[in-house]
């Protein structure tokens, strides 16, 4: 548990420490956030098992390191114009030639992860810098950590304390019903806290109940990393963060609850 407490309170001065510096150096949060992306799918697809080709792995991860910055509006400008479209198609066809070139070894399941969750979590990841950067981006970068790891601490402590009832027993046995309310009521008392602190006094009804599955989403993709790692019986995707795992196993939540958040503020309705 000390192992857990001194590694996350370090991975918090160090992340927190890249979004400040972020404010001045935005060019220095997208690379951040682009390694991090790129060590999130290294993991996936090597931790995993997934895939047995190492240049297959490697490959994912560049593509997750560049599609972060082709995504982001402020970065753009360093592709001349390249649309992230672009990259993708490149990245496609690597893929293609990969599955041809090791065609014995490379089968629909490679292929497809080797396809999809380097688009995935680079895209899930270049949604938290996209947020971060438009207007009251320190309010919404602080609603995804509410939604998260607020949500996930207040959660298993309650279910410490009083739970009984198994949430979803065959994929993650710790977790239970009484733990999951009591996260979703301390992700609302949070909720309500940072409306006072960023001055929203209108948006605390609302942001209140929209609290309520923005936690349910960061649950889903807390489960669904879970059951990917129970269907190639891994423990953790990485041993990067002591006592918490790897890069997946820190930012499973988040990187579900960023894109939809983003659509939500995209279209105006947050």
């Amino acid at each position: 548990m000390l192992t857990r407490v001194i590694s996350g309170a370090v991975l918090i001065l160090v992340v927190g420490g890249m979004f400040v510096l972020g404010n001045f150096f935005p060019l220095v949060l997208a690379a951040f956030i682009a390694i991090v992306a790129s060590i999130g799918v290294y993991e996936i697809l090597n931790n995993t098992g997934i895939i047995k080709k190492k240049i297959a792995c490697i490959g994912g991860s560049a593509f997750a390191f560049i599609n972060v910055f082709s995504l982001l509006s402020y970065t753009q400008k360093l592709w001349s114009g390249l649309s992230p479209i672009f990259f993708t198609v490149i990245y496609a066809v690597f893929v293609v030639a990969i599955s041809l070139k090791f065609n014995k070894e490379f089968g629909l399941n490679s292929i497809a992860a080797a396809l999809s969750f380097p688009i995935i979590i680079s895209y899930a990841f270049s949604t938290i810098a996209s947020l971060y950067f438009r207007e009251n981006g320190l309010f919404y970068l602080l609603l995804l950590i509410n939604f998260s790891s607020v949500c996930d601490t207040g959660a298993y402590f309650t279910g410490v304390l009083i739970g009984k009832h198994k949430l979803c027993p065959n994929i993650s046995p710790k977790k239970t019903v009484e733990g999951a309310v009591g996260g979703i009521v301390w992700s609302i008392i949070c909720s309500v806290i940072l409306c006072f602190v960023f001055k929203k006094p209108d948006a605390i009804l609302p942001l209140g109940l929209a609290t309520i599955p923005f936690c349910i989403v960061g649950m889903f993709g807390d489960l669904f990393a879970s059951v990917i790692k129970r269907s190639v019986d891994l423990k953790d995707y990485g041993k990067l963060i002591p006592g918490h795992g790897g890069i997946l196993d820190r930012f499973d939540s988040i990187l579900l609850i960023a894109p939809v958040l983003s659509l939500f503020v995209n279209g105006g309705l947050f």
